[in-house]
């Protein structure tokens, strides 16, 4: 009799906790009441697992059901705790994001992609309220968003979060002025610039002893020449890795022989 193997990932069916929660993100109204502002709170005072709430959260977010009414569900951080927020492509305002998100004390925060209306100034200065986010928090992703809204100037703000260990700034408009501002982060050690407005990556030199992994995919307007390029890099002394920028992958060999693990 003939055998097909199956894929394994494929072939295996939902686990009963996905289940349970694609269910609970799709008939949440079930068990909310409506507040006056139209956002959604838990009926009955139902204390989560803290591993339950972030999975509930970013499958709210992987299906499309995050929302300024759908949020405020975790405004309850007693009983919805997060630690490990994930609201990929949500389409969340600044309000609801200061109001559900920031009273938590997050660890890690992948926002990646979300609407317009969230720009990274306010979640920078949504997390930068919670004292517990300034010091606590170790991992940002930030990629694909929008710098401040056309009315509010860029406020950089990024130095607040002192216990920042990841960030990702990939497809960011941002410039020279906002990299000073995240150089100063003293346990920072894995940063990604990909396909930003940085020109010139000097103040990079003020993490040489802590950055352990630097991408820099597609700088298309940096203004460094290739020796000076290799001179900050060549400085940085705990990275791993590195992704190099575009225009510079003939010189991969050498870079490989310095300082290794090159992706």
């Amino acid at each position: 009799m003939a055998f097909n193997s199956l894929n394994m990932d494929e072939a295996s069916p939902a686990s009963l906790t996905d289940l349970c929660l694609s269910y609970v993100s799709r008939n949440l109204e079930r068990f909310c009441v409506k507040h006056a502002d139209g956002s959604l709170c838990l009926r009955d005072s139902l204390l989560f697992p803290q591993e339950l709430a972030d999975q509930l959260l970013a499958k709210m977010a992987t299906e499309g059901l995050l929302n300024d009414s759908t949020v405020g569900v975790f405004r309850s951080s007693e009983y919805l705790r997060l630690r490990r927020a994930c609201i990929r492509t949500a389409r969340i305002s600044a309000e609801a994001f200061q109001r559900a998100l920031c009273p938590h004390r997050l660890l890690e925060l992948d926002a990646a992609r979300v609407n317009a209306d969230l720009t990274i100034s306010d979640i920078l200065h949504g997390l930068a309220s919670n004292k517990h986010c300034r010091e606590s928090l170790q991992r940002l992703v930030l990629t694909g968003l929008t710098m401040s809204s056309l009315e509010e100037p860029s406020c950089h703000c990024f130095s607040s979060l002192q216990g920042l260990r990841s960030l990702s700034l990939a497809n960011v408009d941002f410039y020279d002025s906002g990299l000073a501002d995240v150089c100063s982060l003293s346990r920072l050690e894995s940063l990604d610039l990909s396909n930003t407005s940085v020109t010139n990556l000097n103040p990079l030199l003020g993490l040489r002893e802590r950055l352990r992994s630097l991408t820099l995919h597609q700088l298309k307007r940096l203004e460094m020449s290739t020796a000076q390029l290799l001179a900050v890099i060549g400085q940085l002394e705990a990275l791993q890795m590195n992704v190099v920028p575009s225009g510079v992958w003939k010189l991969l060999p050498r870079m490989n022989q310095t300082y290794g693990g090159l992706g």
